[in-house]
């Protein structure tokens, strides 16, 4: 290879790998890399090359989510179906949160505790409508992140803008659209969160089969125009095989070494460069569970590939779980920056197995309506507490979720939201809809607290997250949704 006259001795060459055949085709010096400005994603896959690193998830450092000349902040949104039971759901008094008094709340959350210091809960924060026009279920949804009024009431409700993931996307993501996640059947209310824009056809899709966002992070497939998705063969090889991509390509780099071509500097370089793949691998093996597959449920993952068939007879839980453990994989690798999931159809159908509904053996709506209908209302007890108790059940599955981001050490560098479509099931009101945050934004959010957010709408939340997700890349003010403008000074550090 004949060095460029901008080259120095100081330049580090990058072999270049095809595709298809896992054959060395040439190399490309640092300089030359630099102008390509690699991220992990296309540190696999270039156009039409892999451009030789490591294999996915053995990870190179400087290439982790959280350089420290400019930390990032990821930001995750879940919004789950069909209300709480408000009087068992959180602690009885605001205040400072700890381990052992949230224990023994006898609250949902309490299956939370061993995460207190990193909790935030929010109570008195009201969505733009406070009640359901026509059906609270889908109304609720299309407030939930837009903190604006839908732009239609009724079960085909829309959004009247567009959602915080979509504005954080767009300042922080690199030009990429926020991932879009799903638990639960797709029947009556499905897909409703995440928006583009205002209006009817901005709804985004959503994910709900776990491995589809599994197989992108990885590097296993990619989409293109018209969403259609490519496997990339040595992508593949390299994350089913955790090989180095030193082996892969052993016979070509043994016959460049013997080059006679090659200077002794430009071997030296070249030997430098490959030792020091192993150098990183081996190190990597040491550093814990961050950009690794370690702690990812690999069995229930793979069982998925070739596709869902959901049921509703308690699978939404498992799908939640999975869907966890991959976003926490995607934040540790710096794939995207924000995402969603929806958690539950506005009319949730799950047949939920918790004591008090054995006898009853009503979908979780029903149990929401007190009533075993989807228009009624009622007052049975034993439908209350069992959707107390699917309260604390999901709340279980959250804290597995919590327990994934902890484990690839994103408690400083995250912001991850759980809230409801409503606040109750009878009423539907969307008053005093509880949310619930794990991470502080950089330190922009405080923790282990329960915080009385006042009464005000939830725009006011909105523009604290969005400012404490986008402060590393712009300062500007953010105005979002609509209400008092200003953030929700009872969650600022």
């Amino acid at each position: 290879m004949k060095r460029k006259p901008e080259e120095t001795s100081a330049d580090t060459i990058w072999p270049i790998v095809d595709r298809d055949t896992g054959k060395l085709h040439g190399f490309r010096t640092s300089t030359e890399a630099r102008r390509h400005v690699f991220n992990r994603r296309a540190f696999l896959r270039g156009a039409g090359t892999v451009a030789i690193g490591l294999p996915f998830l053995e990870g190179l450092p400087e290439r982790s989510a959280w350089a420290a000349s400019s930390p990032p902040v990821f930001s995750f949104f879940m919004v789950a179906a069909c209300g709480v039971v408000g009087n068992r759901f959180f602690p009885s008094a605001t205040g400072a949160l700890s381990s052992s008094s949230l224990s023994s709340s006898g609250m949902a959350v309490a299956a939370l505790a061993p995460h207190a210091a990193n909790l935030l809960f929010i109570k008195n924060l009201n969505f733009p409508n406070g009640g359901p026009k026509s059906c609270g279920h889908a109304e609720g949804l299309c407030q939930s992140l837009t903190a604006i009024a839908p732009g239609s009431t009724g079960a085909t409700a829309y959004s009247g803008g567009p959602s915080a993931d979509m504005i954080i996307a767009q300042a922080v993501n690199a030009g990429n659209d926020p991932f879009t996640l799903y638990a639960g059947s797709k029947s009556y209310i499905a897909e409703r969160i995440s928006f583009k824009a205002a209006g009817a056809g901005q709804v985004r899709a959503a994910d709900l089969n776990p491995y589809t966002l599994y197989a992108k992070v990885v590097g296993l497939t990619t989409t293109g125009g018209g969403g259609t998705t490519t496997t990339d063969p040595v992508a593949a090889e390299l994350a089913t095989t955790r090989k180095s991509v030193n082996d892969l390509v052993r016979a070509e780099l043994n016959s460049l070494m013997g080059n006679t071509a090659l200077s002794g500097a430009d071997k030296q370089r070249l030997q430098q460069h490959f030792d020091s793949i192993r150098d990183v691998e081996v190190t990597m093996g040491t550093m814990g569970a961050t950009c690794t597959k370690d702690g990812l449920s690999q069995s229930s993952i793979d069982a998925l590939k070739s596709g869902i068939a959901f049921t509703t007879t308690g699978m939404i839980e498992d799908v939640v779980k999975l869907h966890l453990e991959i976003v926490a994989l995607a934040f540790a690798c710096n794939y995207s920056r924000v995402g969603t999931l929806q958690w539950g159809d506005g009319t949730d159908g799950t047949k939920y197995s918790v004591p008090s509904n054995s006898t009853l053996g009503w979908p979780f709506h029903h149990l929401s309506h007190r009533v075993d209908s989807d228009g009624a209302t009622g007052m049975n007890p034993t439908a209350e507490a069992a959707h107390a108790e699917i309260d604390a059940l999901r709340m279980q599955s959250l804290l597995h979720g919590l327990d994934a981001f902890q484990a690839r050490g994103l408690q400083d560098k995250s912001i991850i939201l759980w809230t409801n479509h409503i606040a109750d099931g009878p009423s539907h009101s969307a008053t005093n809809v509880p949310h619930i945050i794990w991470g502080n934004g950089g330190g922009y959010l405080k923790q282990g607290q329960y915080v009385d957010a006042g009464k005000v709408t939830n725009n006011k939340l909105w523009n604290t997250l969005i400012t404490a997700a986008i402060r590393d890349q712009s300062t500007a003010t953010v105005n979002f949704g609509s209400g008092t403008a200003g953030e929700l000074a009872a969650i600022k550090a």
